[in-house]
């Protein structure tokens, strides 16, 4: 299995509640392409506070929901109701 969000995003930015504590991970089987980009902006985020690059969609306060509705979420990307991408 390789890490995956259930929104197939990956999960980047500060822990909230947590100084000085910063996450980078679930970049599925692209991670060696995301490697610069995420390097640079965790290295901008951990050094000077804030980054480059937006990283709001990358946040993990994204998956704030309780159970219910992380299981109505599902796994993968859709486009309409049509499956896209790694579903599992």
């Amino acid at each position: 299995m390789r890490p995956c969000p259930r929104d197939a995003l990956p999960i980047m930015g500060a822990v909230p509640g947590h100084s000085g504590a910063f996450l980078s991970f679930g970049h599925n089987c692209w991670g060696i392409l995301w490697a610069p980009g995420a390097g640079k902006a965790m290295a901008e985020l951990i050094c000077e506070g804030e980054s480059g690059l937006d990283l709001a969609a990358f946040d993990v306060a994204r998956f704030g929901g309780g159970r219910r509705e992380r299981e109505k979420a599902g796994r993968g990307r859709k486009r309409g109701e049509t499956d896209v991408g790694e579903q599992w």
